[in-house]
């Protein structure tokens, strides 16, 4: 693991991929454990939350590029690993912005050594993640894959968890991943073909703070995303703004509809419920 703490959702990704932990999370949830009249142990909130977010994992595992990956192999494993400390180590949230070189990953990611670098996009091009776009006199150029974009939504999930039992040991969300988020996601969300415009989504980090954003601009034109880029200083016909809770509960449940909307809001809400179904695509309790 590189040098820091992991990043918002990267350590309980890793705890809810792994098949010990959803194993006694079902056996539990199934059959709860009675240890004495009046006194037994059942799956809590965030318990059955942990077995959502196990449940996406298993879902993003299906779309890997060479076939599907069984959720207990080695291979699902080095997937989640590799993509949970891509994640922490800031690769994927610079790969998020478009391909680049070696240098420029790593003058990017001034905090990694080029050893550290090469191990983890090493790891992330033998599960898929990341590919080796053809050489223009640059050197090698290293993308994102789709899969690797498909990676958000287990991170998504876990990050909602993490917000809502926060420890001391876990990051919160920050800016960085908010423009990672919406980069990796919106590309992947098909909208109708009315729809054209600009949106801005815009995030509150702060949950009692409301004049302080973060958020990505996106174009639309004729139902494609044309453009998303980081910033909420562009013109825009129409907006989306919420706090990081709001955000995370409105794209994994969108009938909470707590994100706020304004302008042209055919196109935000379009936006809000395409990037659910990319995502998720089903309908999910969360913890409240």
């Amino acid at each position: 693991m590189s040098r820091g703490r992991m990043r918002a959702g990267a350590q309980l990704l890793l705890m809810a991929a792994n098949p010990i932990n959803r194993g006694i999370l079902r056996t539990v949830l199934e059959h709860p454990l009675e240890v004495a009249p009046g006194h037994r142990y059942e799956v809590s909130a965030g318990g059955r939350e942990m077995l959502f977010i196990a449940f996406v994992v298993e879902r993003w595992l299906q779309g890997a590029p060479e076939g599907p990956l069984h959720f207990d192999s080695r291979e699902a494993e080095r997937a989640v690993v590799a993509l949970a400390e891509g994640w922490s180590a800031t690769v994927v949230h610079v790969l998020a912005r478009g391909p680049h070189t070696f240098d420029e990953l790593h003058r990017a990611i001034d905090d990694l050594s080029r050893r550290e670098l090469r191990r983890h996009l090493s790891a992330m091009r033998r599960v898929g993640q990341v590919e080796c776009l053809p050489d223009e006199g640059n050197g090698t150029i290293y993308a994102a894959t789709e899969w690797l974009r498909a990676g958000i939504a287990p991170l998504i999930a876990s990050a909602r968890l993490e917000r809502n039992n926060p420890r001391d040991d876990m990051a919160p969300i920050d800016a960085l991943d908010v423009e990672a988020g919406f980069l990796l996601s919106l590309p992947q969300v098909e909208l109708p073909k009315e729809l054209s415009g600009v949106c801005r989504l815009g995030l509150n980090l702060d949950e009692e703070e409301t004049e302080s954003m973060t958020g990505v601009t996106a174009e639309i034109d004729q139902g494609l995303i044309v453009s998303c880029t980081p910033g909420l200083d562009r013109p825009a016909n129409a907006w989306a703004a919420g706090t990081a809770s709001e955000w995370l509960d409105t794209v994994i449940e969108p009938d909470t509809e707590l994100v706020r909307t304004g302008g042209d809001r055919w196109l935000t809400r379009a936006l809000l419920a395409g990037l659910h179904e990319t995502l998720f695509g089903v309908r999910v309790k969360g913890t409240g």
